[in-house]
């Protein structure tokens, strides 16, 4: 077997996830560790702090894609599948199309994932589609949040907060 070379990979979403939930420095401390454990060598540690999970678009997810491909890393380890991707489709995307096809260990810290057995794969399908679906449930509460606060604001208020609304709207669509 040969050594393991291992990026890193950390996201959070927003600031105030950054601060409340999985912090980047959390996340890093706790993976670094479990490397040093495992005794692996840790190639790189790719951050995307404030990106959504809700598409592919961010930047150290594609430096790590990249190192992928040109065969500087041959195993990724993140603290939850959720900080890969809240996406269904794009989970399965990089996991089978991208990892496998590359021979790349896919190893999620609090998961405990084995992604070289069909019922590890198969775990990884199930668990995406909860991450999506808690990001549509986390959507679907920041909306009624936002009406139920724009229904005390005055007319002015609640034309710039119909137009924040639909910037999000747009963003979480792109």
């Amino acid at each position: 077997m040969c050594a393991k070379n291992v990026g890193i990979y950390i996201r959070v979403s927003t600031q105030e996830q950054a601060n409340e939930g999985y912090s980047i420095d959390a996340q890093r401390d706790r993976l670094t560790a479990y490397c040093r454990s495992m005794a692996w060598n840790i190639y790189n540690i790719y951050i995307d702090g404030g990106f959504s999970g809700s598409n592919m678009s961010r930047p150290a997810l594609s430096q790590l894609l990249d190192d992928i491909k040109g065969k500087r890393v041959n195993c990724v380890l993140v603290y939850k599948l959720d900080r890969l991707s809240r996406s269904q489709k794009d989970t399965l995307y990089i996991i089978e199309d991208v990892f496998l096809k590359n021979g790349i260990d896919f190893v999620s810290l609090n998961e405990n994932f084995d992604t070289s057995s069909p019922f590890g794969r198969a775990m990884i399908g199930i668990l995406s589609v909860f991450a999506q679906l808690e990001r549509e449930q986390i959507k679907e509460r920041s909306m009624m949040g936002r009406v139920e606060r724009a229904k005390k604001l005055s007319d002015a208020k609640k034309h710039q907060l119909a137009r924040e609304m639909l910037l999000d709207i747009i963003e979480i669509e792109a």
